[in-house]
């Protein structure tokens, strides 16, 4: 099929893509010489392989001819992955979009409307409107690593759940001898998978000697071990998607928000919670380890408990400086210096707001 003539006055087109666990939306933007900004369709598709292919069929329809088609697209759970990855298999431009990114942007448009449709165009949009950096795949070990890091926090709630269990069954009366023989084995088996499970993760990290040099950088931190912190790098695949601690702060669910209605209503600022809940549980126990090692979480840690009278406030804030210096050390490719007096200015403002 002979292609059809580009059509100068269009200078840029792109896809908004919004998906969901069943189905996505997708609406084509063109944007013109003039200035002009275009809806040029809006269509449904069926989160399968088969809707995928539809998709680029339509898109081929749609497009004018030797001009480059972006797509854009919100990471939405796991629901988008596939379609990405078929995306750019075949040869697109994908851009995968945080969701604070895309609820910013939604903001400074004045958006009030929150349906699959209006996040497809408000993505459509955004990628007509800005530069947006290429989505790249992640390596095969940080996919694995990913799987692998989940499924001990699974096997980890497993165990507490039996281990409640068994404590209740033998404070009862009569607890029957074959129900707690049977749950004493579940808890030997888990246990068990939980050792394997931690030397997989030792092992997938061990394979790659990049990601090796980089996680014994920041182990060096007493209280960050290699579980924590292969968890933290492989939800946000290298911290491939963020360009400022920022984005990674409100991705995690530190950022902190307020709320506050004229003089009646006053809330207390505190994190919002929204992100990412695996990065904050993997953070959770490290950070009351590393208060105890570490001078400067120390002193992180006392100043907003002196501040709020809240011992987990302060851990909070703990919680936060260490995923900002996992970040800062992993991209630098650094390793720890506690010695090493670094700019707090940021930290402590957002911190101490959470404590006031």
């Amino acid at each position: 099929m002979p292609k059809q003539k580009t059509d100068r006055k269009v200078i840029k087109q792109n896809v908004g893509i919004d998906a969901s666990k069943d189905d996505f939306k997708v609406v084509f933007y063109r944007l013109e010489q003039t200035g002009h900004k275009a809806i040029n369709g809006s269509k449904g598709f069926a989160n399968t392989l088969a809707g995928f292919a539809s998709l680029m069929k339509w898109i081929e329809k749609k497009r004018v001819a030797d001009l480059e088609v972006r797509i854009t697209i919100e990471a939405t759970g796991v629901y988008h992955e596939n379609l990405v990855h078929f995306l750019n298999d075949n040869g697109y431009y994908v851009s995968v979009i945080l969701a604070n990114q895309s609820k910013a942007y939604a903001k400074s448009l004045n958006l009030k409307t929150k349906t699959d449709e209006a996040d497809a165009k408000m993505l459509g949009q955004m990628g007509i409107e800005r530069d947006l950096f290429q989505w790249q795949p992640a390596s095969t070990n940080m996919r694995i690593l990913k799987q692998l890091t989940r499924d001990r926090v699974a096997l980890l709630k497993e165990k507490t759940a039996l281990g409640n269990k068994l404590h209740a069954l033998n404070a009862s009366f009569e607890p029957h001898k074959k129900v707690i023989k049977r749950l004493n084995q579940r808890l030997k088996l888990i246990s068990k998978q939980l050792k394997e499970v931690e030397k997989e993760i030792a092992q997938t990290v061990k394979e790659d000697e990049v990601l090796q040099e980089r996680v014994d950088n920041i182990c060096k931190a007493k209280g960050l071990g290699i579980t924590t912190v292969a968890t933290v790098i492989a939800e946000t695949n290298g911290f491939n998607l963020f360009t400022s601690r920022g984005q990674l702060i409100s991705y995690s669910g530190y950022d902190v928000t307020q709320k506050e209605s004229g003089t009646s209503i006053k809330g207390k600022p505190r994190i919002s919670k929204k992100g990412n809940s695996h990065i904050r549980r993997a953070l959770h126990f490290p950070a009351i380890t590393i208060v105890k090692h570490e001078l400067h979480f120390k002193h992180l840690f006392e100043r907003v408990y002196e501040r709020s009278g809240i011992k987990m406030k302060g851990y909070v804030a703990v919680q936060r400086k260490m995923l900002i210096l996992i970040y800062t050390l992993f991209k630098n490719n650094v390793p720890y210096d506690p010695n090493y007096h670094t700019t707090e200015k940021e930290t402590i403002k957002d911190t101490e707001k959470v404590a006031a």
